[in-house]
Parts: structure tokens; C-alpha cells; sequence
């Protein structure tokens, strides 16, 4: 049976029976395909672990691949394969026998109290050709550090999610299409109603919290990434809005906020994510151990 034949039949399992993202699906159809571009393998028979296994290994090695990269295109695989197994095309999954590589704990990349506060001042006086510019672009650095939201949840942003009266935001659909409340840290609720006042003076409604310049649609990733390159090149401090989320996570256990509560601004899956900013923040540890007793 052709692989590219029980696409649509895949698709329709994956998304509305599952309901996984579409980007997910298109994820997968592109690692199948690809698949059989270089190998020559179009029939689900002749995928076999072996296959499978010098496939993998073979663009890892030509395309340097991560350890994480490699675990991705693995799943993509799993995925689709599973489903064979559930439909009764195949007994079993090929891919199950080949090995996830092991990732390295590599510690999340953050930015101090001090370059956080750096980087909002020179989006404040950064030379944005408009007002509304830089209204809304601090606005945006300041709720990625504040909230700790993901770059998608935050262009996901609806005007209606932003409640101000309850300090609190509605994220909706986040990772794994979980719904959470992220509080407003107080810092931020003033940048949020000088942002909502002046849209409100420019008499441009939108469903989008953070819009364009000249019209109501909603920022794209490239928007937002453009805008930290710019802001980036100005301070002399490099990075990105997942580096912001990161140092929200970092300041949060400096400030001996609960895990838990973490992990729930954050829409961690567990706690083991949380945790990595305890061993990325040297101050909290600082303070633990002076508060220790050790003699």
C-alpha cells in the first residue's frame, strides 16, 4: 500500500478524530515525503526498521542534525506509524526499535534583571517611525518577560483575553491546546492601559491585541523577531522572545514564587521543565545556601 495513498485517510484520524494541530500534520506528511524522495520507498511494506534506521542516521550525519532534531523527525514517524498499527496495516511499528538519541541538559538561555530592564529602555527610546511603535513594541517586551508567555500565545493574543479589572490574561489553546490564566503582574498592568488607551485614541478596534501599524490585523512571528533584532543591535544585548521567556521562569524562582505556581503561568506539562530554572538561576541558590544551616 503507497504511503502517499493513506494520507488522506491519516488526516482525517490525526486532526479531527485526534484533533491535533494542522502544523503537526503538515510536520509529518513532509517527513513521510521526504522519506520517499530519498530512499525510493513508496509502499508501507518495504518501511522497515532498518530503513527507517540508516534514513535517520544518514541525515543526521548529513545535515548535522541535533540530538533534538533528530527525536523530532522520529516522532513524526511514531505518529504515523501508530496509526498503521491501530488501522491494522502493520503489526508492528518499525520505528519503536530505533533509539531516541539523548538530549543534553543544557541549561535555558537568559537575561538578567538588569538586561531585561536595558532592552525596555532602548525599544522606549529606540527611533520607531511611529508613536504606536513604540507604545506597542515595549509593550510586547515587557509581557513576554512579565508572563512568560510563548511567542504563538502572545500573537494569539484577543483583545477580549486582556482583562484588566481581574489582572489577568486568557491564553487560549497554548501548548498541547491547553487553556490557562496567566496573572498581571502589577509592573505590567500600567503598560497594558497606556497600550489600550492610546489604540483607543487612534479609533482602531480589532479582535487582535497587538495589530499592525496601519491596520487591524494581527503580528506575525516575523513582526516580533525583526522588532527583538532591531532592539538587539541597539542595546548590544542579543535575544529572542523565548529567551524572554526563559528569563521570566529565571526571576519568577528568584523571587521564590511556588514551582507550582510556575509551572502553571508557564503551562508547563510537569515540573521537571520548571526545574531548569532553579539550576539557571545562581541567585536563588545563593540564597538558599546562606539560609542553610551547614555547621
Amino acid at each position: 500500500m503507497n504511503i502517499i495513498d493513506l494520507q488522506p485517510r491519516f488526516k482525517r484520524y490525526f486532526l479531527y478524530e485526534k484533533g491535533n494541530r494542522s502544523k503537526s500534520y503538515r510536520s509529518i506528511i513532509a517527513t513521510l515525503n521526504t522519506f520517499s524522495k530519498v530512499t525510493g520507498i513508496h509502499d508501507l511494506a518495504e518501511c522497515s526498521t532498518l530503513a527507517l534506521r540508516e534514513y535517520l542516521l544518514d541525515q543526521q550525519e548529513a545535515r548535522q542534525w541535533s540530538p533534538k532534531t533528530f527525536r523530532n523527525y522520529r516522532q513524526d514517524f511514531k505518529s504515523f506509524f501508530n496509526w498503521c498499527v491501530r488501522e491494522r496495516l502493520i503489526k508492528n511499528n518499525p520505528i519503536d526499535e530505533i533509539d531516541k538519541p539523548k538530549l543534553p541538559k543544557a541549561l535555558p538561555r537568559c537575561l538578567t534583571r538588569e538586561e531585561l530592564q536595558t532592552i525596555l529602555y532602548h525599544c522606549e527610546w529606540y527611533h520607531w517611525r511611529y508613536k504606536f511603535e513604540r507604545v506597542r513594541n515595549t509593550t510586547i517586551l515587557a509581557t513576554f518577560g512579565l508572563t512568560g508567555l510563548r511567542l504563538q500565545e502572545l500573537l494569539d493574543l484577543e483583545t477580549l483575553d486582556v482583562n484588566l479589572l481581574s489582572e489577568e490574561l486568557l491564553v487560549k489553546e497554548g501548548k498541547n491546546r491547553k487553556d490557562r490564566l496567566v496573572p498581571i503582574h502589577p509592573q505590567l498592568i500600567t503598560r497594558l492601559e497606556n497600550y489600550f488607551e492610546y489604540r483607543r485614541k487612534l479609533n482602531r478596534p480589532s479582535r487582535w491585541f497587538f495589530t499592525g501599524v496601519n491596520s487591524a490585523k494581527k503580528l506575525t512571528p516575523k513582526d516580533i523577531r525583526r522588532m527583538c533584532q532591531k532592539i538587539s543591535a541597539s542595546s548590544g544585548i542579543y535575544f529572542t522572545p523565548h529567551m524572554l521567556r526563559h528569563t521570566f521562569g529565571r526571576l519568577a524562582v528568584e523571587a521564590d514564587l511556588n514551582l507550582y505556581k510556575i509551572k502553571s503561568i508557564m503551562g508547563h506539562e510537569s515540573t521537571k521543565t520548571t526545574e531548569r530554572y532553579i539550576s539557571a538561576s545562581s541567585e536563588s541558590i545563593k540564597h538558599s545556601f546562606r539560609q542553610a544551616t551547614i555547621l
